[in-house]
């Protein structure tokens, strides 16, 4: 049996924001029933340990949040979010209660799309977001690990401007000894505290339509190391396929043992495996030269 590192599973591809970096999807707005994703669980059963309740979207705003969480300690999964933490104190005793969560993710540069937006300004989000992590750190071993793009090298003003200003608030809360900025390189993180990390890299471009074409030699971990499942059930190769351009099969109409031994799945994997990129979406995608 393939066993993945991780599988994403989008429970919706609602948000409450409207970020620049994020993909404008054309697909309809849903959240991932309790029922729908018990069976999605069933079938990934013994293909992972580890799940990240996202591609598009805010998990956070699932209404049913906690029955999701709960169907995955039931299962023995272990689980990642990635959010915009607009709703942390919303969702902090549930969060914090949760013994399936591992990991939560924050993207900070979500802050650029704050002002006049989801009710709260960047004050009140980073003081929402420090309470969180104060009490996590007390309460929970859950890992937290901070976002933010291009902190670096940039040539936008504004943003290196409210960078400076994030990372001179998490300097304060954390009572770093010296600068952020001067610690990190492209790609690479570093521990703010005991299970805190702040990464930072550049800035990709989604791989859709209007995307350039990068040719057809290359490599990805997509099906290889993780794989996705969309909100309606639609199984894709990777997640950033947030259109899903690459539809291997469904799991409400077709196991996922067969979704992944079939033809499209498997000319994909064999691709890879001679660098050769088959998919028109695979070409466009910026993020394989990576690997």
């Amino acid at each position: 049996m393939k066993k993945f590192k991780k599988i994403y599973i989008e429970i919706t591809n609602h948000c409450n924001l409207s970020c620049s970096f994020c993909h404008r999807s054309e697909r309809p707005k849903a959240f991932m029933g309790p029922a729908d994703f018990a069976e999605v669980v069933r079938q990934i059963s013994g293909h992972t340990d580890y799940l990240c309740l996202h591609v598009l979207g805010e998990p956070l705003l699932h209404p049913r949040l906690g029955e999701l969480l709960a169907i995955c300690h039931q299962q023995e999964l272990r689980v990642n979010l990635t959010s915009n933490g607009t709703l942390l104190s919303k969702q902090q005793s549930l969060l914090l209660a949760s013994p399936a969560l591992r990991q939560l993710n924050i993207s900070l540069h979500s802050m650029a799309d704050l002002q006049g937006k989801a009710g709260t300004d960047t004050e009140e989000y980073l003081a929402g977001l420090f309470s969180f992590i104060r009490e996590a750190l007390a309460a929970t071993r859950l890992l937290i690990s901070l976002r933010l793009w291009n902190i670096t090298g940039e040539k936008d003003g504004t943003n290196s401007r409210r960078n400076e200003f994030i990372l001179a608030r998490l300097e304060d809360f954390f009572a770093l000894p010296a600068p952020i900025a001067a610690q990190l390189t492209p790609g690479h993180g570093i521990t703010l505290a005991p299970r805190v990390f702040l990464s930072q890299n550049q800035r990709f471009t989604w791989p859709h339509a209007a995307a350039t074409d990068l040719g057809n030699r290359g490599f990805c971990r997509g099906l290889r190391d993780h794989v996705a499942i969309l909100v309606d059930g639609t199984v894709v190769p990777c997640c950033l396929d947030a259109e899903a351009d690459i539809r291997l099969g469904n799991l409400f109409s077709q196991p996922f043992g067969e979704i992944l031994a079939g033809p499209r799945a498997t000319t994909m994997r064999q691709g890879f495996s001679a660098r050769l990129v088959v998919e028109q979406l695979c070409r466009r995608c910026s993020y394989r030269q990576s690997f």
